[in-house]
């Protein structure tokens, strides 16, 4: 019996709109690391160029209003929807000021029956700069980190260097100055290539953090020829 292809209509697009679960935002191109195995880089055959572009904040209300506009007029009655608003890039927290002004948006109109949760993977970089705000806002926080010194040594800034001291020393920080947060929305995100291996990196991350790690194979799809 052959599969049925699912018919999609407008009645399938609202029905979903009115009960989304997570809206993302890529609110920048701008990274300040230059990851040899990053989906951006020419180590894969088709890739798309960034130009530095930061998403303007009159693009983002455009889609809020649009969905704040569904659900005032779908409500429903003793229901409270989960909403996951993602914030992405690029590297995010090198647009602070449109994530902050994005949160603030959505706090002062408030839609009865959603409750907004947010959330970010992030390079680590900047923690110590935004950690305050971070934590304030309650963010489910995924930190991009390979394990100890040489696993994490494909992640290097625009001049080549590592940069896992520095990311180091912002995750230790945000762990003494919040530390019920970084126990409860603190998590880590590891790519397995050819300089780490499955077990030290659980290692790693437990002996300084007490936490376990998700970790993604590198991809290998589209890898350029001479790059193989």
């Amino acid at each position: 019996m052959k599969n049925k292809i699912a018919q999609i209509d407008e009645s399938t697009v609202q029905h979903n709109l009115i009960n989304l679960k997570q809206i993302v935002f890529e609110v920048t191109e701008k990274c300040h690391l230059k990851c040899r195995y990053c989906g951006l880089s020419d180590l894969y055959q088709k890739y798309d160029i960034r130009q530095n572009r930061d998403m303007p904040f009159n693009k983002a209300k455009l889609i809020i209003d649009y969905l704040l506009n569904i659900w005032k007029n779908n409500q429903l009655s003793n229901t409270v929807i989960d909403v996951a608003v993602s914030f992405y890039g690029g590297e995010p927290l090198m647009n602070i000021p449109l994530i902050k002004e994005i949160i603030a948006y959505l706090e002062k109109t408030k839609i009865t029956g959603r409750k907004y949760h947010y959330s970010m993977t992030t390079n680590g970089m900047l923690l110590d700069k935004y950690m305050d705000f971070l934590a304030e806002k309650k963010f489910n926080l995924l930190i991009s980190m390979d394990g100890d010194e040489n696993s994490h040594s494909y992640r290097v800034d625009k001049s080549g260097n590592n940069s896992f001291n520095q990311v180091l020393r912002n995750v230790k920080l945000l762990k003494r100055k919040h530390p019920d947060y970084f126990h409860q929305s603190v998590n880590f995100i590891s790519v397995l290539h050819n300089r780490n291996d499955i077990e030290p990196i659980y290692r790693f991350f437990k002996s300084f953090f007490n936490k376990g790690a998700r970790i993604v194979p590198l991809g290998t799809s589209g890898v350029s020829e001479d790059k193989k």
